[in-house]
């Protein structure tokens, strides 16, 4: 049973003016806070059940004029139950496609919450821990911590770090190992202090675990379940803080200017360098004085020379002056002071305090005649409430976000080097765009656990007979159906397009479940085409056997792609693919099909023998495995570090190289099932053997195949 609550929060300009909420509960969840934080994010806590999950949608008006109705986007998906209070902190998300932006750049935004049901692995969740940090401690500048999931399931999904319920980028590291019967996996995790506003803050992470790693065509389904960490309140201290950026994305070629800005503790001396990460070299350097800084860039470097596109952090390094703090001095970088975000968001309002209660909440939270005798009503700021009622942490104590405002309890240093920015979602640190992705997964979901029935596939031949599939649900002549269980794809798509995004990656082409048509990834019209990078998620198969013969495409053995249309699927043939860019130097490049045999080696080469080719000349390079593949969100996330930067420092990976490292170190350790072996494939022209994203040979005419086990 999904239940659903209703919520509204309306924002002027820059300026929270008011809240309110329609209390249309279906059942009983209801929002219990909704705020505005120090930087404008909107905070939303709402009763909750343990073990549930739970899908945060939003709509920018009541009433869409194309349909009369309210139009409800995704905002956020899986998010984790905290226990019987939840909260999850709105900065927009930049993830999607299209992407919703921040509240605070909206007029008005309307919030509902979504119960998904229950974990299927509730009463064995896994266990998740963050170690190295000590409660109420004070910390600045970078910090580095580990954050522990453990299991007695084989599949370990990995874990997710937030800080006042803002999800943040991936791990910076990460060990799998097996201690008896219980599965560890812990990731390294680094923030820079500086990018938030001095005071206190919540560092907590959730882990996801499976009870196998995939679904096989005839296997069993997947059952999840996820766990929550005890949260940590940290004290951030710093005489840098705030660091912030007008661009979550940076594109000067679409004439955006980059405004870097940051808060001082105290007036300073500030100085702030760009710096190419491929080059090493400081590109532009800007100076200034005063409480606050905040440089336009415009993407040239020093005497407005051209800039390449790429990866480019920014440092700043302040030095107090003994000005006093209402003095400013422009510099080469400005100076000008923005208002306060405290003296922005800081407005009295109405509050209420019902008589069964201890916690106020925004008065506009009741509707219009409902019966609020023997409530407390009464005027208020913010930080007034905060210190007042502070936010109840599920698990006990308590926290309130960007608490003590832009300067309050700052660092008493007279000099800091902030760490390299930005590290804070969702800003990138690219200048430009790299490329273009295109992803595209089915979850089989359509009957919950139970999958969909998939028919089998003629083979051309007579219509009562088929191609006999690697399965068991497939026999030579069978006339039954196959059975596609569920895939945690979902979570892979996420996973992949943040980690892209951060990198400079657009992502104009996402297709999850019926948004996938088989008509999308046939022929040479396949949207895929006008992307550079495309990834499909999926179940696939291959023809076995003496009846392996599929006469629809020139006599050959090949591979086979489930899609569902509905309550069901089809076979896709790997023959009526026609991948690649319109041109030599425009469109899809390299295409990775994510799913069991996708270039089994046997019947590639059967294809290649019929010179039947799923790609045109412009097409560089696939992707796939020569055996049955296991899902991963972090080989996604380390995929995208490796293609994009490297591991440890800049030197980006082939693309070939960074898919089979992110697979081998993703499944290093794994506690795959007993037998399981994973050996990934590449088919390629020989002229783009070695391709980089950023170095890469156009096609030459001739393909080759080679295959590199990961696992064991």
């Amino acid at each position: 049973m999904k239940s659903i609550y209703y919520g509204a929060v309306s924002l002027g300009i820059a300026l929270l003016i008011t809240q309110s909420v329609l209390s249309q509960t279906i059942t009983n969840l209801q929002f219990t806070g909704v705020s505005a934080t120090d930087e404008g994010n909107i905070l939303l806590t709402w009763t909750s059940v343990s073990n549930e999950v739970y899908q945060i949608q939003e709509a920018d008006s009541l009433i869409d004029t194309n349909t009369g109705a309210t139009t409800w986007n995704l905002l956020y998906d899986q998010y984790p139950s905290q226990g019987t209070n939840t909260f999850w902190l709105d900065t927009g998300n930049y993830n999607l496609n299209p992407q919703i932006l921040n509240p605070k750049q909206m007029p008005i935004r309307f919030y509902r919450i979504l119960d998904e049901g229950q974990d299927t692995l509730a009463g064995d969740e896994p266990t998740v821990t963050i170690g190295s940090l000590t409660n109420n401690s004070l910390v600045t500048g970078e910090i580095t911590f580990t954050v522990t999931e453990a299991t007695d399931q084989p599949g370990i999904r990995g874990t997710t770090l937030y800080v006042d319920g803002q999800e943040m980028n991936g791990p910076i590291g990460e060990t799998n190992f097996t201690v008896g019967s219980t599965n560890y996996e812990t990731d390294t995790y680094s923030i820079n202090t500086c990018e938030w506003l001095d005071g206190t803050h919540l560092i907590f992470a959730t882990a996801q675990a499976s009870s196998q790693y995939t679904a096989q065509i005839n296997g069993s389904a997947v059952l999840n379940g996820h766990g929550v960490s005890p949260f940590v309140p940290l004290v951030f201290s710093n005489l840098i803080e705030e660091i912030s950026f007008s661009q979550p994305s940076f594109d000067p070629t679409l004439g955006e200017t980059q405004i870097v800005s940051a808060v001082f503790a105290a007036n300073c001396d500030w100085t702030l360098q760009i710096q190419n990460v491929a080059t090493s070299n400081t590109v532009l350097t800007a100076t200034g004085s005063g409480t606050s800084m905040s440089y336009p860039w415009d993407g040239t470097g020093t005497g407005e020379t051209n800039l390449p596109p790429g990866i480019y952090y920014y440092y700043i390094s302040a030095e107090t002056n003994g000005e006093s703090d209402d003095v400013e001095e422009g510099g080469s970088g400005g100076g000008g002071s923005p208002p306060s975000p405290d003296a922005m968001f800081d407005v009295s309002e109405l509050w209420a305090v019902a008589p069964d209660s201890d916690e106020a909440v925004p008065f506009f939270l009741y509707p219009p005649g409902f019966d609020t005798n023997g409530f407390t009503i009464f005027s208020a700021t913010p930080s007034e409430i905060a210190s007042l009622y502070p936010v109840t942490a599920p698990g006990g104590g308590s926290f309130t976000p960007d608490a003590g405002g832009a300067g309050g309890g700052g660092s008493g240093a007279s000099g800091q080097d902030s760490p390299a920015t930005p590290t804070r979602p969702p800003t990138n640190p690219i200048r430009g765009i790299v490329g273009t992705l295109g992803v595209a997964a089915d979850t089989y979901s359509a009957d919950g656990t139970n999958g969909v029935g998939c028919p089998p596939i003629s083979n051309g031949l007579l219509p009562t007979l088929y191609v006999s599939l690697y399965s068991d649900e497939y026999p030579d002549g069978s006339t039954g159906s196959g059975h596609l269980l569920p895939l945690p794809t979902k979570d892979e798509v996420n996973e992949l397009v943040k980690s892209m995004q951060y990198y400079g990656w657009s992502n104009p082409l996402n297709e999850i479940d019926n948004q996938l048509s088989i008509g999308q990834l046939e022929g040479s019209g396949s949207p895929f085409n006008n992307v550079t990078l495309g990834v499909v998620m999926l179940h696939g198969t291959y023809g076995i056997g003496s009846s392996a013969t599929d006469y629809t495409a020139s006599n050959c053995k090949q591979m086979y792609f489930g899609i569902t249309s509905g309550g069901g699927a089809q076979l896709l043939r790997f023959s009526q693919m026609k991948l690649g860019g319109p041109t030599i130097t425009n469109g899809l490049k390299w295409m990775v099909i994510d799913a069991c045999f996708s270039l089994q080696q046997g019947n590639w080469a059967s294809m290649q023998s019929h010179l039947v080719k799923p790609y045109n000349s412009n097409l560089h390079m696939i992707l796939g495995a020569d055996t049955e593949m296991y899902t991963s969100n972090l080989k996604w996330y380390d995929f995208s570090q490796y293609v994009n930067w490297g591991k440890r420092v800049y030197g980006p990976y082939t693309i070939r190289n960074a898919y089979y490292q992110a697979n081998i170190d993703a499944f290093a350790n794994a506690p795959l099932p007993d037998g399981a072996e994973i050996t990934l494939a590449v088919a390629n022209d020989t002229a783009c053997f070695g391709d980089t994203l950023q170095t890469n040979s156009p096609p030459g005419g001739s393909w080759q195949w080679g295959s590199q086990p990961v696992y064991p």
